[in-house]
């Protein structure tokens, strides 16, 4: 069976070119097309298809607000962002309305094949600036929302999974590795990660060695 995937995006010289790219791909055919969210929504009616790739920032309906359509009203349909954008503000807005795939323009024919297979399964494929700007952004964000915690000294409650992932972490495996070793998704692993770096109070891999060994954490 192949995978039906239509393609969203404001310039039609860069759909041209996927098509184009996508066209080798035995297992992977395009039903469709545009180049507006708009036109999309229209046209996704009659269309049977299994993965919508999307940009983010388009004009008069941007990537975020499409997708929140599509999953409202086509919840079974994945969806894939390709974008030139790998700022944190970016991918989570792609992230909360439900794409399970985040990859960039500048990517080649091998990586946008992964990951819409990925997509297609219902797994997450992100590129690797994607992972680190996850990562980063995330922790980021629950650091500043539990830093007292660290600070004071109180004692640090981690899940069983949570110390599970820990352990791979300090020992050196990247999100990637720890997903394959747990068979789990790389956006589980690196929510776990995000939630780990908030409650310990961490902001990079040396940081977090360093409050293991100190406060003994498993």
């Amino acid at each position: 069976m192949r995978i039906r995937v239509y393609i969203v995006d404001d310039h039609q010289l860069f759909i041209d070119g996927i098509k184009a790219l996508l066209k080798k791909v035995e297992d992977i055919v395009v039903v469709g097309d545009a180049i507006s969210g708009k036109d999309c929504l229209e046209e996704l009616n009659g269309l049977k298809v299994d993965v919508l790739i999307t940009d983010i920032s388009m004009p008069e309906m941007q990537g975020d607000e499409l997708v929140g359509h599509v999953k409202r009203l086509f919840p079974t349909l994945k969806v894939l962002t390709l974008s030139m954008h790998y700022d944190f503000k970016y991918i989570d807005r792609m992230i909360q309305v439900g794409a399970l795939g985040y990859v960039l323009k500048n990517t080649g024919v091998k990586e946008l094949r992964e990951a819409i297979r990925c997509v297609n399964k219902g797994k997450t494929y992100y590129s690797p600036k994607v992972q680190d700007a996850i990562v980063n952004g995330y922790s980021k964000e629950k650091i500043k929302a539990f830093k007292a915690l660290a600070d004071s000294n109180s004692d640090i409650i981690l899940t069983p999974r949570e110390i599970e992932v820990l352990k791979f972490v300090v020992k050196g495996y990247s999100s990637t590795e720890i997903a394959d070793v747990l068979d789990v998704s790389y956006h589980t692993i690196t929510s776990h990660r995000k939630n780990i770096n908030a409650k310990v109070g961490s902001s990079s891999l040396s940081d977090l060695s360093r409050i293991v060994r100190e406060k003994n954490l498993y």
